[in-house]
């Protein structure tokens, strides 16, 4: 009797259960399919145009702003295009500059349609017809890129790069061995002789100091001082004299234009005066040219000749002259007779005041 019992209770608990699972599968048909069972939000139909919807159909599942808003409804073809019709959410607003596209849902399979609000002027949803990205085919981008490695490879390209890869890689071994063992500017700065650096270094400091005299000469010129200084300064003493000078010197220009004074007289050829110097100067050639140079010469030599002759006698001792040079005698004679006149000459200008008085006596008495 128990067990006819529990019979009927355990027939009810299997069929509790499976009509939960038989729920279950029904509510996620729907949920996968995308259909609004209880069309809570008005719906209204777009129209969007493609030329390659990349696998979509209907029934897939139309997003926007990160949620899903709609399905797609049908897709039709024609001779240019592809019209697909999704039914969506009348709230949905897409603007002039919108953006749909067709995106794949995962590596697997599966496409869904993107809508992007974009910026701009709101678009009626019922009436405009809206035009949609070409979707990428990543697998036929990957069957492309699989192909063109596969020519690569096949070809001599690759076989060339991996030459000249290695060519290179032998010049960049070759330079660092060469740099290690110091030769060249840069091996020579990463040896452990620092007379390249030290070289280098002087030259830096060298340029600096350049740098620092030049600073100090700019700032002399902005202190005002030396000449360049002053005639850069504000103070315009330095300028005024400069241009007063100009213009004394544009003033002498113009006086010796209009031939005023004797330097203008000369440089103007009308002026009588030009006429006397250019006389003159034609005088003075003429009488060059009528000199004759050859006489002139030996002349000159007579002369020379002659006075060497005189020079000879007087180092001989010939004449007064060669006497007084070169014998002492005559000399000392000539100098004590000298001085015997100059005696004479003082005792008598010592006697005259006593010869005067006495004359004046004699002719008293």
């Amino acid at each position: 009797m128990s067990s006819r019992k529990k019979d009927p209770f355990s027939e009810a608990i299997v069929g509790i259960f499976m009509l939960a699972v038989l729920g279950l599968l029904v509510y996620f048909t729907i949920i996968i399919s995308g259909v609004d069972v209880l069309q809570g939000r008005e719906k209204v139909v777009a129209k969007v145009q493609f030329s390659d919807v990349g696998g979509l159909k209907d029934h897939d599942n139309v997003m926007y702003r990160g949620t899903k808003v709609g399905t797609v409804d049908r897709i039709d073809l024609s001779p240019t295009n592809l019209t697909v019709f999704i039914e969506i959410d009348r709230d949905v607003i897409l603007r002039s500059s919108y953006r749909i596209a067709i995106c794949n849902l995962s590596m697997l399979g599966g496409n869904y349609l993107l809508l992007e609000e974009g910026e701009g002027d709101v678009q009626n949803l019922a009436t405009t017809v809206f035009q949609g990205e070409k979707p990428t085919d990543w697998m036929r981008d990957v069957s492309n890129i699989a192909k063109n490695l596969n020519e690569f490879t096949s070809g001599g390209e690759l076989k060339a790069i991996v030459t000249n890869i290695e060519a290179a890689s032998v010049k960049i071994l070759d330079v660092v061995t060469r740099v290690e063992r110091g030769e060249g500017t840069i091996g020579k700065l990463l040896s452990s002789d620092e007379t390249i650096y030290n070289d280098l270094h002087d030259a830096v400091a060298d340029a600096k100091s350049t740098v620092s005299n030049a600073s100090e000469i700019v700032e002399r010129v902005n202190r005002g001082e030396g000449t360049i200084g002053k005639l850069l300064s504000s103070d315009d003493t330095v300028y005024k004299d400069l241009q007063r000078t100009l213009s004394s010197a544009a003033d002498v220009a113009e006086k010796l234009n209009n031939g005023e004074g004797l330097l203008g007289r000369l440089i103007a050829k009308d002026d009588p005066i030009y006429g006397e110097v250019e006389a003159a100067v034609a005088s003075f050639k003429k009488a060059c040219d009528s000199i004759d140079a050859t006489e002139i010469v030996k002349s000159g030599e007579k002369l020379l000749a002659n006075l060497n002759d005189v020079a000879e006698k007087i180092k001989n001792g010939d004449g007064t002259i060669g006497k007084l040079v070169n014998e002492t005698e005559l000399y000392d004679e000539v100098n004590t007779l000298a001085k015997d006149i100059r005696q004479t000459l003082d005792n008598f200008r010592d006697t005259t005041p006593i010869s005067t008085f006495g004359s004046l006596i004699m002719g008293g008495l």
